[in-house]
């Protein structure tokens, strides 16, 4: 098993707290698809689109911001 570690004062990040919850719940259940694949943060777009609706657009998100 593998970890997908958040540091404990991620929630206080300026970038997290000017971030959409949808798109920070994108980036955690990416990160453990992720973790879990063993693809070194690299999640493919075949997958990201299965992993919550809407997950195009959250992922815009979070790249733009």
């Amino acid at each position: 098993m593998t970890w997908f570690k958040v540091d404990d004062s991620f929630h206080s990040h300026p970038k997290v707290l000017a971030t959409d919850a949808d798109a920070l719940g994108l980036w955690v259940v990416a990160g453990a698809w992720s973790s879990a694949n063993l693809t070194d943060g690299f999640v493919p777009t075949h997958a990201l689109l299965r992993l919550l609706p809407g997950a195009d657009d959250l992922a815009r998100k979070l790249v733009a911001g």
